[in-house]
């Protein structure tokens, strides 16, 4: 992989996790302009996809088998995760319904596989979506990062879960495609920097927009196959005074 693709690509899983973190996600969660939300939703979707790329594009030479028992156990470890913590919240909030669909042991995810963990995986992640936005949900475990984790999951093992039996991918064409999702994501992220910088209404807003732009500096990760970085939340920071 090329650094400058590692480089652009750990720029994104910056921003991600600075969107995502405890000290900003209230700026932009149900607030104007809607569309960041929206857009930042699509973009993770779009990262997470080419980090699948990424690891395919690993098994063409020579780990195929490896890179999918790789991505499914991560795949089912953050659901695992994240099903529990939803349970544990649906329970007290009373919500029994969408309680029994994510209260699962571990073994019902890892009897899954292809098409099927995707479906149940998505099922989870769809309704982490929904209750991360409640103010009780962080304290039980249902996170932004937990739902960035499994989206990144998702993203990962999608393009991967037929590699035994699928066809022998060819590793320029992979490669090719790498290069062109990663610029069309770069697009979104200009496209995100618009919609950023009009949350200037509150102190957090604007440490959020600071914080946003300082990221959007693509640094040197130096040479050689460097592994993409994940989203993750960003450090915490001390409020300006």
């Amino acid at each position: 992989m090329k650094d400058r693709i590692n480089n652009q690509l750990n720029m994104t899983s910056t921003c991600f996790g600075i969107a995502n973190s405890k000290d900003y996600v209230n700026v932009w969660t149900g607030n104007d302009p809607a569309d960041f939300g929206v857009d930042l939703g699509l973009a993770q979707t779009k990262y997470s996809t080419i980090l699948g790329k990424i690891a395919l594009l690993d098994g063409t030479l020579g780990g195929g088998t490896s890179a999918k028992a790789n991505a499914e156990t991560a795949l089912e470890n953050a659901g695992y995760l994240l099903a529990r913590a939803l349970a544990n919240h649906f329970k007290k909030t009373g919500d029994l319904v969408s309680r029994g669909k994510v209260n699962l042991a571990k073994r019902d995810l890892v009897r899954l596989s292809g098409q099927e963990l995707v479906g149940r995986a998505t099922q989870i992640r769809d309704l982490g979506n929904t209750a991360v936005t409640d103010p009780n949900a962080a304290k039980r475990g249902v996170t932004a990062a937990r739902v960035t984790a499994i989206t990144t999951a998702i993203g990962a093992y999608t393009p991967v879960m037929n590699l035994p039996r699928g066809q022998i991918v060819n590793h320029s064409a992979l490669l090719k495609e790498v290069e062109t999702d990663t610029a069309d994501l770069l697009v979104d992220m200009h496209d995100l920097d618009d919609l950023v910088v009009q949350f200037d209404g509150t102190d957090a807003g604007k440490r959020f927009i600071a914080a946003w732009l300082n990221a959007r500096t693509i640094v040197d990760a130096g040479h050689g196959h460097a592994a993409v970085t994940p989203p993750a939340p960003a450090p915490a920071t001390t409020p300006a005074k």
